[in-house]
């Protein structure tokens, strides 16, 4: 038998809360990348998207079945989200591989290469 969390309140909504719906809704639709920035981090993640307003989109509910709890714990820090649209998709792959490399973001892990255990 598979065990089921209950919920008694409705999931946090950090970027709701921060933004607002309609932040969601102006969002271009088209590809391109985002920086979600903190306080005193700067920016914290580097992410592209086919869509930017539905993948931003996805996070507006901060959904503990959904996102592991590192992510969780980016949305509630986040103060600030900037965007820049591309003219497609490998523009703006291409636009992430360089900002992951220059900014080293805290929560982007797929581009960094660990030490190896003896």
């Amino acid at each position: 038998m598979r065990s089921v969390q209950w919920w008694f309140w409705p999931h946090p909504r950090p970027l709701v809360d921060r933004f607002g719906p309609e932040f969601f809704r102006q969002l271009p639709a088209g590809p391109g990348i985002y920086l979600l920035c903190g306080p005193a981090e700067g920016v914290l993640y580097v992410g592209k998207a086919k869509n930017l307003r539905r993948r931003l989109s996805s996070y507006r509910v901060a959904n503990p079945d959904r996102f592991p709890r590192r992510i969780i714990r980016l949305l509630c820090r986040v103060t600030r989200i900037e965007w820049d649209e591309c003219a497609d998709e490998a523009a703006a792959a291409y636009r992430e591989e360089m900002l992951i490399a220059v900014l080293q973001p805290r929560f982007n892990s797929a581009g960094n290469v660990w030490p190896k255990r003896l």
